[in-house]
């Protein structure tokens, strides 16, 4: 029975290398009932660190055909394309912000302490409030890896992200530049300060640090 267990998981493995997107389930259902659970956690334990594979063009394809993707990445109504798209994943996941949390905290390898935190951040980024480019990559590939869903597509819709219009003014120069330095200078306080004052942190540097 260890021996189609483990044909099974390397089977799954070589599916998911191979930009298959295999169903945890169906691989699941393929041994006897008795030996499912232990091949679910390994399934599972392979998934937290696997890389994101090398989609196929049909892959990629099939992908962005699927309904929940295409009515994201449709016409933006404000609230940002990789918002909008977080979102639908994980509630086609049926998952909580703080269950996502808990799969990136392992994934990530952050202490367990740090879910909360993690979760609240996860939230920023569903409501649009975090600047994709200062989120890690690694944070990117954890999220691909969870929802099965190439980085590029995460990518693509954080870069459709909308910028803020500049208001009118007399001296529209002189205001964009002092508006730039305001940017540049809130940048620099949230990279020395983490949100609510606290210590900075590994969470902080993740999804406020850039790439």
């Amino acid at each position: 029975m260890d021996s189609i267990r483990d044909q099974v998981l390397s089977e799954f493995i070589d599916a998911w290398n191979a930009g298959e997107r295999p169903d945890v389930d169906d691989y699941v259902m393929r041994v006897e009932e008795q030996a499912r659970g232990e091949l679910a956690e390994q399934i599972v334990s392979f998934l937290q660190f696997a890389p994101t594979p090398s989609y196929s063009d049909e892959a990629i394809a099939a992908i962005r055909a699927e309904p929940i993707v295409v009515e994201a990445l449709g016409p933006d109504t404000g609230g940002g394309l990789l918002s909008r798209l977080l979102t639908q994943l994980r509630e086609r996941a049926s998952m909580s912000p703080a269950d996502v949390a808990g799969e990136l905290v392992k994934s990530l390898d952050l202490p367990a302490s740090g879910q909360t935190k993690t979760a609240r951040y996860v939230e920023r980024l569903e409501r649009g409030e975090l600047e994709p480019a200062r989120v890690s990559g690694r944070v990117f590939d954890a999220l691909a890896a969870l929802f099965r869903i190439p980085r590029d597509e995460l990518e693509g819709a954080a870069g459709w992200m909308p910028k803020p219009a500049a208001p009118a003014a007399v001296f529209r120069a002189e205001e964009d530049a002092g508006q730039a330095v305001s940017a540049h200078l809130d940048v620099l306080a949230d990279a020395l300060e983490a949100p609510g004052g606290e210590t900075r942190d590994e969470i902080d540097d993740l999804f406020l640090g850039g790439r």
